[in-house]
């Protein structure tokens, strides 16, 4: 089911928008392109945001080999922990602690509180919350501006529907890790996503394994698995590439754990690997949930980029923020790769995310 028209409409504009720099296969660098956006389109994204364990640096688009931040920030200043962050379809900014919220609205250019427009507790009404607040491990607004919030207190995601006051309270809940239920044991939160129809994806682990789940827009089913073991997922549909795009894929991408074929008859199966990975859309049950391609990489954050044809990832073990073609081809090579420049002990793909904003 695709989510409201409102927004299936703002799709259909989209796709009508015209080429700009970077499109086609990911080449040298790139420059800005200097043909109008019609009217009422929604245009590409202008900022790649890039979050190294609370420390927040503004990147303009399209990225250049020599491409450095705009602005660098301090997400929480004092907080002791890294903060939890989203970035809206509009370009607001929610950065949590464990007992609030703060939103700001772009250009962002200060994450102190007297910028924030909202400053919002979190109470019981909101999100489990304990002694010492929440347990917050992810934020993530949907393309409809609502904004989930990912507690590991009880396992727990809940909904703040847009727009956000001081009376917000959680519209719904989806509880994981409930006996009986296809999450039971997966107990443990560790990321979501949304796709362009709404649908859900919760990346939760039990004791032994990962799984990435799956729940449909209007989430009035309980989730069901998709059977991967895939991180950082994020699902580009073919209507998100601009028409002049040669293979308008619709795929997932994410970082796969797991076998890459199945085991010939008599054979054991093959170690599980780890490894940057494409699944084509629908997934085939027949040739086995396996990647159609890999890039032997661990990355730590990824956000695809279809109106560019390409996608963006913070690599695991030294935070640097490297640029791909989309679709991804197997055995690919960054065609950008550009340092981490917030120190070691922020580099290092702990508390790592990157976002797109208009």
């Amino acid at each position: 089911m695709k989510i409201s028209s409102v927004f299936a409409v703002m799709l259909a504009v989209a796709a009508t928008i015209v080429a700009i720099s970077g499109c086609g296969s990911v080449g040298p660098a790139p420059v800005a392109s200097s043909i109008p956006v019609p009217p009422n389109a929604t245009p590409p994204a202008r900022w790649l945001y890039v979050d190294h364990n609370g420390t927040f640096s503004s990147y303009s688009l399209p990225l250049a080999r020599d491409s450095k931040p705009v602005r660098t920030l301090s997400e929480w200043p004092g907080l002791g922990i890294a903060p939890v962050l989203a970035v809206g379809p509009y370009g607001d900014v929610a950065i949590a602690s464990p007992q609030s919220i703060r939103f700001f609205r772009p250009p962002i250019v200060s994450f102190d509180p007297a910028h924030a427009y909202l400053n919002l507790k979190l109470t019981p009404a909101i999100t489990e919350v304990g002694i010492n607040g929440a347990f917050l491990v992810d934020l993530q607004y949907d393309p409809n501006d609502n904004l989930w919030l990912f507690n590991n207190l009880g396992a727990d995601i809940t909904e703040l529907a847009a727009p956000i006051t001081r009376k917000s309270v959680a519209q719904l809940s989806i509880a994981f890790g409930v006996p009986g239920s296809k999450t039971a044991g997966f107990s443990t939160l560790v990321q979501g996503r949304f796709d362009v129809n709404a649908t859900l994806y919760v990346y939760a682990s039990s004791a032994a394994r990962s799984r990435l789940f799956k729940i449909a827009f209007p989430y009035a089913k309980p989730p069901g698995s998709t059977g991967l073991s895939l991180a950082q997922a994020d699902f580009v549909d073919s209507s998100q590439y601009l028409p002049t795009s040669h293979n308008p894929a619709t795929v997932l991408l994410g970082q796969y754990f797991g076998a890459l074929a199945s085991p010939k008859p008599g054979s054991p199966p093959s170690p599980p690997v780890n490894v940057m990975s494409q699944f084509d859309e629908p997934l085939d049950p027949f040739r086995g949930l396996f990647p159609n391609e890999i890039v032997k990489t661990i990355v730590s954050a990824l956000a695809a980029d279809p109106p560019r044809e390409r996608f963006y990832t913070l690599e695991a073990a030294n935070g640097r923020l490297d640029v791909y073609g989309l679709p991804l081809r197997g055995g690919a090579k960054p065609t950008i790769g550009l340092p981490c420049l917030d120190g070691t002990q922020n580099c290092n793909g702990v508390g790592e995310h990157l976002f797109l904003a208009p």
